[in-house]
């Protein structure tokens, strides 16, 4: 049986009802009650979700709370990307400890938690900013919508299909998995990327004919995690009808496969209700998801770009 949202209430510490932060101040607590019916979804200490100002409500094992931190925004108390006053409209994306979506109710099946186990999925998509290469110019990764043109790397134009936003949470989740990884400019070959790049570290760049997801070529000094980013903030992916290269800062990166659970994007009910929501075939090049799995020699070849870019010498394994 599916578990229905029934009622949503805030309430402060001994119960006034609450819908809003700003008469509250950097340390106060309020919990949320979730009333449901059915048996479909049970959650456990540790699971969270996401606020409209920037916080998160924890569960506790009896109620969601939330406690004001200096940082947050004020605003409305409502769940992040959702109206308020409409319970028939709600989606949470409910997170376990180390940031993997435990249940999603969206606003393509309202009121409706399903009683799937919980999901495991990789974070792969571009850091806001990320500027992406279309026949008009360049574009800012978060401005493409669906059925705007973007170039392949091999120089053809093709339309958007669907864009994915991800959000995810460094003060929960494990930052191998979250934090993306910094490419600095130049540090692939001369001019790729043409200026840092940011990228999921599940997210493949082509580089020597290899899909080298870019974990995979953290070396420390040019290619390293970026820890200076916001507590929570939203990854962006580009779907295009078929497995393909566009060009993020000028580097060859991979576009929306079904080697993930869309499941794990905030808006993976949009993609439900495509007209064509078609799986897509990953493209037949190798892949290296580990360091172990690059080549050596493009290994060697990164170390040198590291070490010209930076005078620091880089170690690499044979």
């Amino acid at each position: 049986m599916a578990t229905h949202v029934q009622t949503i209430t805030w309430a402060e510490t001994g119960g006034t009802f609450v819908g809003g932060v700003e008469e509250l101040s950097a340390g106060d607590t309020v919990s949320l009650t979730l009333a449901l019916n059915g048996t479909g979804f049970t959650p456990v200490s540790g699971d969270y979700f996401l606020l409209s100002n920037g916080g998160h409500a924890i569960y506790n094992g009896t109620a969601w709370v939330y406690t004001v931190a200096a940082g947050d925004a004020t605003g409305n108390l409502s769940l992040a990307g959702t109206p308020t006053g409409s319970n028939s409209n709600l989606e949470i994306l409910i997170y376990n400890s180390s940031g993997g979506i435990t249940y999603h109710l969206g606003a393509a099946s309202p009121g409706i938690l399903p009683s799937s186990p919980a999901l495991t999925y990789d974070v792969i998509c571009f850091y806001p900013g990320t500027m992406i290469a279309t026949p008009d110019g360049e574009k800012a990764v978060e401005t493409l919508q669906a059925g705007d043109l973007v170039l392949t790397a091999d120089g053809k134009s093709a339309p958007v299909r669907w864009m994915g936003r991800q959000t995810v949470s460094t003060r929960f989740a494990d930052p191998l998995r979250v934090l993306p990884i910094h490419i600095k400019a130049g540090a692939l070959a001369e001019g790729v990327p043409a200026r840092d790049l940011l990228v999921s570290p599940d997210h493949a760049l082509l580089v020597d004919g290899v899909l080298i997801q870019a974990a995979a070529l953290v070396n420390g000094v040019s290619i390293f995690r970026e820890a200076n980013v916001p507590v929570t903030f939203t990854y962006h992916h580009v779907e295009l009808a078929g497995h393909s290269l566009i060009l993020a800062e000028n580097t060859p990166a991979e576009t929306f496969v079904d080697n993930v659970d869309r499941m794990a994007f905030d808006n993976w009910a949009e993609h439900e209700a495509l007209a064509d929501a078609s799986a897509i075939t990953e493209m037949d090049l190798p892949r290296a998801k580990a360091v172990r799995q690059v080549p050596a020699k493009t290994r060697a070849h990164l170390a040198e770009r590291a070490t010209a870019l930076s005078g620091a010498r880089i170690a690499t394994a044979a």
